[in-house]
């Protein structure tokens, strides 16, 4: 099924300024974070000017030379987006979906986290400050999409797949149902 740029720069921009706010919760020990502490003064309004000045190619149809130029500059702008140094090494608290990066859609092992449901289903995924790899204590199990906490300590560290970039790892010491 082909979807128009349009379709494709709207669901980001949608994300860039909804999804951001999907899941809030209680708090814990953990210093509790939203996803918008993981971006970096000012850049979300750079990519919200960024997405709005796309929306000119909104009649270009998917395969349109100008259609791909400009996803490729905004795949390559999310993909790089930076981090924020704010909680780099300290205990934190966020509230996100389970995106696995095995095939079996169950695992123990590493998965990322993002910050509203659907992301790195539809195209194009978060920016990479919005995607956080999750290594799991030992024995957690979770399903594709479950809204879960997550709990650990966050470090910068950039993974690649083809499901989209992240900018953080965070090394979980507890993952529980988002209630």
């Amino acid at each position: 099924m082909r979807r128009s740029f349009l379709r494709i720069s709207s669901a980001g921009l949608l994300g860039l300024v909804l999804g951001t706010h999907a899941l809030k919760g209680e708090a814990s020990t953990y210093k509790e974070i939203e996803w918008d502490d993981l971006m970096p003064e000012g850049w979300r309004k750079k990519m919200i000017l960024e997405v709005t000045r796309m929306r000119r190619y909104g009649s270009l149809m998917d395969g349109d030379p100008k259609a791909d130029e400009a996803y490729a500059r905004l795949k390559k702008a999310w993909d790089t987006a930076p981090s924020s140094k704010t909680y780099i090494g300290k205990a934190i608290r966020i509230p996100g979906y389970v995106v696995p990066l095995d095939a079996e859609r169950m695992q123990s092992s590493e998965f990322l986290l993002v910050p509203y449901f659907g992301a790195c289903i539809h195209s194009p995924p978060p920016p990479a400050n919005q995607i956080i790899l999750v290594k799991p204590p030992k024995g957690s199990k979770v399903r594709t999409m479950d809204a879960i906490w997550v709990e650990g300590v966050l470090s910068e560290g950039r993974s690649y797949s083809e499901i989209g970039s992240s900018a953080y790892v965070l090394n979980a010491d507890k993952i529980t149902p988002y209630r």
